[in-house]
């Protein structure tokens, strides 16, 4: 809220609506009390942000909706704030190489075997790496450790 405003405009949230549509067109309607479990009180000055998610049987989709607050002066005045729609998308993703190649049984086990090895390492303290073998630790990481994504995408809202 604009630290201008008027203090008989504070206002506290209510409720959400969120109008969730995927890239087939199904929808989903969520709505409740509050959001995250919390009922921010906005006054002049004042910001609240908050971070949520939900999630998509499709790679993209948007939302839409709105926000129920009432005046904290005067209780009895309810108004929505509505959120426009935005779209999401899932970020695409690079797919190793080694997952590529290797059934998955073997990658499974390689991935295993990898984090063994780094719990040792970390028991070992291997503080002591010089750069190179750093830069070299953290290719390979880019390389070999990225996830197939077998769920379905979340985004946040």
């Amino acid at each position: 809220m604009s630290k201008d405003a008027l203090p008989e405009k504070a206002c506290q949230l209510d409720s959400r609506y969120w109008r969730i549509t995927n890239a087939k067109g199904d929808v989903e309607e969520v709505q409740g009390p509050g959001v995250v479990g919390e009922f921010p009180i906005i006054s002049p000055g004042r910001v609240y942000e908050y971070t949520s998610c939900t999630t998509f049987s499709t790679t993209s989709g948007y939302m839409e909706g709105y926000y129920t607050f009432h005046f904290l002066y005067f209780k009895d005045k309810i108004f929505n704030v509505a959120i426009p729609r935005f779209h999401m998308a899932c970020p695409t993703f690079r797919v190793s190489v080694a997952r590529l190649e290797m059934g998955p049984d073997e990658y499974e086990e390689m991935e295993e075997e990898e984090e063994e090895e780094e719990e040792e390492e970390e028991e070992d303290d291997s503080a002591d790496m010089d750069e190179s073998e750093e830069d070299e630790e953290e290719r390979r990481r880019r390389v070999f450790d990225v996830p197939i994504r077998r769920r379905r995408c979340s985004r946040l809202f």
